[in-house]
Parts: structure tokens; C-alpha cells; sequence
């Protein structure tokens, strides 16, 4: 995973590419971190030769970017990019082989509960094999997701899911008093 200092060199870097007219104390309030903190990372990207400080009183700086800081800044974002790919393949691999696990012995129907992102993976994967989502159950989350509306546990006997996949922990009561018998629940978080 990327580290803060990386994280915060990029943030800097990426807003110092938008605008050259920007003072620490603006990128103290847009990125979140303290002025001294700003301060201390400016300096070593331009130690680094990654910007340049031109002008010096302080209302009149402008942070150049240079071309080794735009190569460094495309070389954070991929280096992250490929970081996070790499995990998602690797929690997709996980959810892959829960669901493959569930002897569906031709019931087929499922529910996933909890609007998370583990539910976007869990979608995607039932995508691929040949089930059938039949609804995606939140309590909290009343929204409309992947072309579903987001339903509560209380509606979820209306939809007659076989299995009812779990990417949130659920209230066990709740489940208990609407979750019919004849559904099998399955935890496939990871």
C-alpha cells in the first residue's frame, strides 16, 4: 500500500499541476494535512528536483512542476494503481471460490445483503456464473445500484431468494425474524 508521505506527494503534486498560484496554506485546506506539514513536504520535492519555487515573498510564490515531477507524479499513480489492482484480483480470487464453494444444486436465486464494496465484487462474480440476482438488501443504504433497488430485510420474502449472500454483518434479529427458513445464508466476506 502506498504510504502517507507518497499519498501526500502526489496530492501536492497533482494540485501543483492544476495551478502554479496556489499558497501551503490553500494546500493545508484542500488536502487536509497542517501548514508545517506542507511546508516540510515542498522542501523535498523541491530537494528532489520535483518543483521549482520561483519568487520569494510568500504571497507571490508559484511551484513549478518539472518534468521529473510530472514523470514522478504519473509513476506514484500507476505504482498505486497497480497496488490496488493486484488486491482487488486478489479479494475478486476470494469471493470467486466462496461462491464456488455454495452447493447451489440448481437453486439458483440470490440476494446479496450489505451495499458495500464487497457487494460490487460479489455482483461482478455472479455476473459471470449462472445465477440469478434477485435483489441487493441494506437496511441503512435506500438506493438504486447496478440497476436494483436497494430493499430492506423486512421485503426480502417478496423476492424468494434460494441464498442470501452476506458482504455486511447483518442484525442477526432482523435476520432471524425476516429471513425465511427455506433461505440459506451464506458469509462470503473476506
Amino acid at each position: 500500500m502506498a504510504n502517507d508521505e507518497e499519498i501526500t506527494q502526489y496530492n501536492i503534486l497533482e494540485k501543483l499541476s492544476d495551478s502554479d498560484r496556489i499558497s501551503q496554506r490553500q494546500l493545508s485546506t484542500q488536502l487536509g494535512i497542517n501548514v508545517a506539514s506542507i511546508n516540510f513536504a515542498i522542501k523535498k520535492l523541491t530537494k528532489r528536483g520535483l518543483i521549482k519555487v520561483l519568487g520569494t515573498n510568500p504571497r507571490k510564490i508559484r511551484y513549478i512542476l518539472t518534468s521529473k515531477g510530472i514523470t514522478e507524479k504519473t509513476q506514484i499513480a500507476y505504482n498505486f494503481l497497480n497496488r490496488n489492482f493486484r488486491f482487488y484480483k486478489a479479494v475478486r480470487k476470494d469471493v470467486e471460490s466462496k461462491i464456488q464453494e455454495i452447493p447451489f444444486n440448481g437453486q439458483t436465486r440470490v440476494a446479496l445483503y450489505g451495499v458495500t464494496d464487497l457487494m460490487e465484487i460479489a455482483y461482478l462474480v455472479i455476473q459471470d456464473k449462472e445465477l440469478d440476482l434477485v435483489a441487493v438488501v441494506d437496511d441503512e443504504m435506500k438506493i438504486r445500484i447496478f440497476g436494483y433497488h436497494v430493499i430492506g430485510l423486512e421485503e426480502i420474502s417478496t423476492c424468494s431468494p434460494d441464498y442470501l449472500l452476506l458482504t455486511k454483518e447483518p442484525d442477526i434479529e432482523d435476520v432471524k425474524k425476516y429471513v425465511p427458513d427455506s433461505v440459506k445464508i451464506v458469509d462470503i466476506r473476506v
